[in-house]
């Protein structure tokens, strides 16, 4: 499938225009904004998301199993400051650290020096952005002219078809087909056009958590490069899936670009603070293209980023905690789903989100929004991510709502099928 930024006639089935307008990801998904506080007639999934946030709180004993991001560790970031942000002179006064440096030539050093210790980098390959969407935006900008050509994976996280779409690019999609979810290079080989300036995975998969190694991502990239392509993967998840010491996927060939943020894994949404790893060449094509950079980074929450890498065992502990506890028991409640028959589709190796098949159902925005009114339940229907018949859930909050809400999807089920 191929989506333009503009409208190419009046035959068109449906559009796919860039976020906050009118937008159809697939054509289950409804035209236009909702009304009447209707979040499940919602075209885009982030104003899905908003709508359900404004629900959820006029219903106290609702859950929700969407948030695809670790609960975020506010005591340890409050404590983090308090003990290392604001210093204290000879004098009594407060002074703010030594990590509240410029960021204006290329970012946070200090910052910069703790990314580049963890994942075996060094400086020049590495540029700090406020976030993978940031990063995406500056590359869009830099290295894709209107017209020219980007290829995406389907289904996928939509924001980043959106964003090319927005950036004035053609849009082709290439499948990550069920149950594994995995990429045949051969298929995006294929898709290549000598207009094709990036290729965008996600590593691990948004919605799925499937995982691709090396030698996809390295055969990928290959391909990309017969037509002078760029292969983006996005690595929000990565840390989940592998130490980090193994270092990116930008380190498999001179044509890839990594992005990653500390959204995800260490849950710091609120610090606005992501990276991108390349080759010096590619980094300094981007810089070229958009001398101005990412103007939305900030000093201040650069500088707690800072003292957050420097101390990263801490936050690691803290996902690892989260996720030893949650992890067994969407497992257990997973395989009772499958003997039952309601689901298929194996729990990923690692990360926070599933995707599972709900059997016997291929209009999901009903199915869940039956589940929200039914059971009290909120998960993601798969339709906002190119797939229906599917539901993503997260499973990186807390174990106890995550086994409640679990239970509430399987009766939810039940009765869905029963009905």
């Amino acid at each position: 499938m191929t989506h333009r930024a503009r409208m190419p006639g009046p035959n068109r089935k449906y559009a796919l225009k860039s976020a906050g307008k009118s937008v159809g990801s697939a054509p289950n998904v409804p035209s236009g904004t909702p009304s009447g506080g209707d979040f499940f007639a919602a075209a885009q999934y982030s104003d899905w998301v908003r709508g359900s946030i404004r629900a959820l709180a006029g219903r106290p004993n609702a859950i929700a199993l969407y948030d695809s991001t670790i609960s975020e560790p506010s005591d340890l970031l409050a404590g983090l400051v308090a003990k290392s942000l604001v210093t204290v002179d000879d004098d009594g006064a407060p002074r703010l650290s030594s990590r509240y440096v410029s960021v204006f030539a290329n970012g946070n050093r200090f910052l910069v020096d703790a990314l580049c210790a963890r994942y075996d980098e060094t400086p020049e390959r590495l540029q700090t952005v406020t976030g993978v969407t940031g990063a995406l935006q500056l590359i869009l900008r830099a290295l894709v002219k209107p017209g020219e050509r980007v290829l995406i994976e389907n289904p996928g996280f939509k924001l980043l078809t959106n964003l090319a779409l927005e950036a004035g690019a053609v849009v082709d999609e290439v499948d990550r087909p069920a149950p594994h979810f995995g990429i045949d290079p051969a298929q995006v080989a294929a898709k290549l056009t000598p207009e094709t300036r990036l290729v965008i995975l996600t590593n691990p998969h948004n919605p799925t958590g499937a995982f691709l190694d090396h030698a996809t991502l390295k055969a990928v990239a290959q391909a990309a490069a017969t037509v002078g392509a760029l292969l983006v993967v996005d690595e929000v998840y990565g840390d989940f899936a592998r130490r980090p010491s193994a270092g990116l996927a930008a380190r498999l060939a001179p044509n890839i670009v990594s992005l990653a943020s500390l959204t995800k894994v260490f849950g710091l949404f609120a610090l606005k603070c992501g990276w991108m790893v390349a080759a010096p060449e590619v980094l300094g094509r981007i810089r070229a293209g958009q001398p101005e950079g990412d103007v939305g980074v900030s000093k201040l929450s650069h500088a707690v980023a800072a003292h957050v890498m420097e101390n990263a065992d801490t936050f690691d502990r803290h996902w690892q905690a989260v996720m030893t506890s949650t992890t067994p028991v969407l497992h257990r409640h997973a395989a009772a789903m499958r003997d039952e028959g309601l689901i298929e589709g194996a729990v990923p190796a690692a990360g926070c989100l599933y995707f599972p098949r709900i059997v016997g159902v291929a209009d999901t925005l009903a199915l869940t929004r039956h589940l929200w009114n039914q059971v009290d339940l909120l998960v993601a229907p798969g339709e906002y991510f190119g797939l229906a018949g599917h539901v993503r859930l997260g499973y990186a909050g807390d174990a106890e709502t995550l086994d409640r809400g679990l239970s509430r999807l399987h009766a939810g089920l039940r009765a869905w099928r029963d009905r």
